[in-house]
């Protein structure tokens, strides 16, 4: 964190050419080569003022807070407060890495594309859909679809830990397949070779289509898994996703807690004439 004296994106600078300088290509470079992303900021965009005597000078974002994945696994909830510069010429960055591993707040509904290719999946739904509730069609269809819930939860809490299970496979797979080589003639081992080839194949195949999901990365044309790529997609993802600021039409700004405090109360009043807030952009 700090003034790397340079902007990264065309948008870091005010004024001045749209084309990426020496520079910033470098630095571009470096972040990659590094494999470092911003921390998500809110308050002031541009960081650097120039104050010249006449004229009214430029405004650059050369100050940035920026992690590393494993960063993001430390302190998921973190981010950056940027305050006006006020006489200085850079802005105070405030990092504030605050710990919700603690947070009991019960997660959404999200449906898992690759528990359809379960054969339980089916018999689930199918139970589901026979049975009849009375009203509007489209009423019985939503009904349904809500009352699916659990059963899907079931079957996706029954895959247990697909990257878990992966790493167990793939180390049983290595050692029945030098049991293998050391016994070539003995079919027993390989047909537990070729049982656990298959476990290992859909183990796999099941992690890639969740990673794939949750990251909303396109598929890689490459011929080797991903999941390093998809795995960091979706912790950065998630850190750019999280609402750790608002600012309501007063111009009050609320923080950590407070802020999912004062979205609860907005849309308790909601109705009834109460203060709007607003996500603030960093």
């Amino acid at each position: 964190m700090g003034d790397f004296n340079s902007a990264l994106h065309a948008d870091d600078s005010l004024f001045g050419s749209s084309n990426q300088s020496i520079g910033m290509q470098e630095f571009c470079e470096c972040i990659q080569e590094s494999e470092l992303v911003d921390v998500k900021g809110h308050g002031i965009h541009f960081t650097w003022n120039q104050k010249p005597k006449e004229g009214i000078g430029l405004l650059r974002k050369i100050d940035r807070v920026m992690s590393n994945v494993k960063c993001l696994d430390l302190f998921p909830d973190a981010y950056v407060m940027y305050h006006p510069y006020r006489v200085s010429d850079h802005t105070p960055c405030i990092l504030k890495l605050t710990n919700t591993s603690n947070n009991s707040r019960p997660k959404p509904f999200k449906f898992a594309n690759f528990i359809a290719s379960k054969p339980e999946f089916k018999v689930c739904v199918e139970q589901e859909w026979a049975k009849k509730i009375d009203g509007f069609a489209m009423f019985s269809v939503v009904s349904k679809l809500k009352n699916l819930k659990p059963g899907l939860r079931k079957i996706l809490f029954q895959q247990g830990n697909l990257h878990k299970k992966v790493l167990e496979l793939r180390k049983k797979l290595d050692d029945v397949q030098n049991m293998v080589d050391a016994n070539p003639m003995d079919e027993e081992i390989r047909k537990r070779e070729l049982e656990c080839l298959q476990e290992f194949k859909v183990a796999a195949y099941d992690e890639e289509c969740f990673l794939k999901q949750k990251s909303k990365v396109e598929w890689l044309c490459a011929g080797d898994s991903n999941t390093a790529f998809f795995h960091n997609s979706v912790k950065c993802r998630n850190n750019r996703s999280k609402i750790q600021c608002i600012r309501d039409v007063a111009g009050n700004r609320f923080e950590g807690d407070e802020a999912a405090a004062a979205l609860v109360d907005h849309y308790s009043a909601f109705g009834y004439g109460g203060p709007g807030c607003y996500h603030e952009h960093g």
